[in-house]
C-alpha cells in the first residue's frame, strides 16, 4: 500500500533541509507501544446504577464489595477492586522497581544506550533489549525506568506497582497524574484509579470519586468511550467519558492531549471549490467520511493556535527570522487545511459544519529549552513527518480526484512543516552539550516507540479507496514512515560527527 519511493523522497527532502548528506541509510524502530486497553480499572459490564451508596452520599454510587488486589509475589498492592470492577487505592505500598526485561546485548541494530549507566534521567534505569517485531527486521536498545515509591514520582503523581492496572509495561511506573494518593484524601473515601490508552500512550490517573463525576464505569458512556480520570479533561480531578485524543501532526496539546474546538453550524469555513463525489457513496461510508473529516478539520483548526504558540517559543529562544517566517506561513497553511476539512465534512454530511470557539483555558506557554525541545521532537519531528507520510500515501490510494488533490496538497504543506521542525531542532541543538543530545535521543526513542503502536480507532467503516483506513493499515504506514524517514533523520542529526551549525546555515 505504501509508496517507498515517495517516502524516500520525503527523507531526502528532510536531509536537504538539515544540510546533511543525502545518504539513503536504512534504520528501523521496534513495533512498540503496548498500551493498556481504554478505561482499565474503570470498566465493567454493569453500570453504576447497580452500585450501592457509599461514603459520599448525595447520589455518589460508592464502592460495593471490595477485593484486595495482590501483586505477583502474593503481597497486598494497597489497591481494592470493587464489585463493579472499579479500583481505588486504600493504602500506600512500596513497589518492586525491578525491570523484568532482557538487558541490551550490544549487537542490536539501533541503540540509544548500551549499559544501565547510560540511563540516568530517572531512578532505577535499565538499558533493555527489544526484539524485532511486526514489519521491523531489526532489534534495538533503549532506557526503561521504574519506581519504588511515590516520592520518586513527584507531587502530582504516584508510583503504580506492576499488576494493579495496565500501565503499558511489565514493571512499576509513575502515574500521569494524581489529585489524590489514598482513600483517606477523599471526602468520599474513594481514591479511584483508571488506565486509558489514548491512541498513543497509556494514561494512568487517580482522583477522588464523587457525585460530580460524569460516569463511574465505561457502560455509563456512549459511543465506545471510556470512563477515566485524566488531567486534561473538561473537569480535572473528576471522572469523565473520553475517547482517543492522541493525534498525529502538530495538534494543540494541553497536558498531553489534543485540544480542539467543538463543531458548529457555520458556512464561513467551507471552501466552495471542494466538491467531492457523494452521489455514488454508500450512506454508511458518507457518514463515516463526514465524521472523519470533522475530526481532521478540528485538529487542523487547532494547529493554527499550536503554531502561534510555537512562534512565541521561537522568539523567546532567539530564533533567526527564517524560522519565524516559516512558522507564520505554516499557521496560514493550517487555516486552509481546516477550511478544506470542514468543506469535505459538510459535503459528506450534507449540512454546514465549522468550528466553534476554541477553549484556550490552561494552554501553557513554556519557554524552557528542554520543554520546547521535547515537544518539538514529539509533535513535529515525529508527528508532522508522519502526517506528511500519511498524506503522501493517501494521495496514492484514493480514487476520487478531489480527494486525491486534497491529500497531495496537504502532503506538500506538511512536508514543508516537517522540514521546519527538523531545521528548528538543528537550531536548538547547535552547540548543545552531550547531556542535551542524550536527552534528545531518549525523547526520540520514546516518541518513536509510542507512534509505532497501531492507533485504537473505533471506526465502523473501512473503505481504502476513500481514505478510511483500518487501525492495522495506519499502524503499518506509520511504522514504515518511522523506519524509512524519522529514524534515519534523527540518527544522522544526532550523530557525533555532525558539527554545530551556524545561524547562516538555517535558511530554507
Amino acid at each position: 500500500m505504501h509508496d517507498r519511493l515517495a517516502f524516500l523522497s520525503l527523507r531526502l527532502s528532510l536531509f536537504a533541509a538539515l544540510g546533511l548528506s543525502a545518504i539513503a541509510c536504512g534504520s528501523s524502530v521496534e513495533n512498540g507501544g503496548s498500551g493498556g486497553a481504554g478505561g482499565s480499572g474503570g470498566s465493567a459490564s454493569s453500570s453504576s446504577s447497580s452500585s450501592q451508596g457509599g461514603a459520599g452520599g448525595g447520589g455518589f454510587p460508592g464502592c460495593a464489595g471490595g477485593t484486595p488486589i495482590l501483586l505477583a509475589n502474593g503481597s497486598d498492592s494497597g489497591y481494592v477492586r470493587c464489585d463493579d470492577d472499579t479500583i481505588h487505592r486504600a493504602a500506600v505500598v512500596a513497589c518492586d522497581p525491578t525491570i523484568n526485561a532482557p538487558a541490551c546485548e550490544g549487537t542490536e541494530t539501533n541503540k540509544s544506550c548500551t549499559t544501565d549507566a547510560d540511563c540516568t534521567d530517572k531512578p532505577h534505569g535499565k538499558c533493555i533489549h527489544r526484539d524485532a517485531s511486526g514489519e521491523d527486521p531489526n532489534t534495538s536498545c533503549g532506557c526503561a525506568y521504574a519506581c519504588a515509591n511515590d516520592a520518586e514520582c513527584g507531587a502530582d503523581s504516584v508510583c503504580v506497582c506492576d499488576g494493579v492496572v495496565d500501565n503499558g509495561v511489565a514493571w512499576s511506573r509513575c502515574s500521569v497524574s494524581a489529585t489524590c494518593k489514598v482513600d483517606a484524601d477523599c471526602p468520599s473515601g474513594e481514591c479511584g484509579i483508571t488506565s486509558f490508552f489514548d491512541g498513543c500512550y497509556p494514561q494512568v490517573g487517580l482522583a477522588c470519586r464523587s457525585d460530580a463525576d460524569a460516569c463511574r464505569v465505561d457502560a455509563d458512556c456512549m459511543g465506545g468511550a471510556a470512563c477515566v480520570t485524566i488531567p486534561w479533561n473538561s473537569t480535572p480531578g473528576t471522572f469523565t467519558c473520553e475517547t482517543d485524543s492522541c493525534a498525529i501532526g502538530r495538534p494543540l496539546l494541553v497536558a498531553g492531549a489534543a485540544r480542539t474546538a467543538p463543531a458548529s453550524a457555520r458556512v464561513d469555513w467551507i471552501l466552495a471549490e471542494i466538491t467531492p463525489d457523494t452521489a455514488s457513496l454508500d450512506p454508511a461510508v458518507r457518514s463515516a467520511l463526514a465524521e472523519a473529516w470533522t475530526e481532521i478539520a478540528a485538529l487542523e483548526h487547532a494547529s493554527v493556535a499550536s503554531f502561534a504558540r510555537f512562534t512565541l517559543q521561537l522568539m523567546a529562544l532567539g530564533a533567526p527570522p527564517e524560522l519565524l517566517f516559516a512558522a507564520q506561513q505554516a499557521a496560514a497553511d493550517e487555516v486552509e487545511h481546516a477550511r478544506v476539512g470542514y468543506a469535505l465534512a459538510s459535503r459528506y454530511a450534507d449540512r454546514p459544519i465549522g468550528p466553534s470557539k476554541l477553549d484556550l483555558t490552561g494552554v501553557p506557554l513554556d519557554t524552557d529549552p528542554r520543554v520546547v525541545l521535547a515537544s518539538l521532537i514529539e509533535e513535529a519531528c515525529v508527528g508532522e513527518t508522519i502526517g506528511a507520510a500519511e498524506a503522501l500515501a493517501l494521495a496514492g490510494i484514493v480514487r476520487d480526484p478531489v480527494l486525491r488533490e486534497v491529500h497531495a496538497r496537504i502532503a506538500e504543506d506538511e512536508q514543508r512543516h516537517a522540514e521546519l521542525a527538523w531545521r528548528t531542532l538543528r537550531f536548538l541543538l547547535a552547540g548543545a552539550d552531550e547531556d542535551t543530545r542524550r536527552f534528545a535521543r531518549a525523547t526520540f526513542d520514546r516518541a518513536i516507540e509510542a507512534a509505532s503502536a497501531e492507533p485504537s480507532l473505533r471506526r465502523a467503516v473501512v473503505a481504502e479507496d476513500v481514505g478510511l483506513l483500518s487501525s492495522k493499515q495506519i499502524g503499518a504506514l506509520r511504522r514504515q514512515a518511522l523506519r524509512d524517514v524519522v529514524r534515519p533523520c534523527a540518527d544522522a542529526l544526532l550523530a557525533p560527527a555532525v558539527a554545530p551549525v551556524a545561524l547562516a546555515d538555517l535558511h530554507a
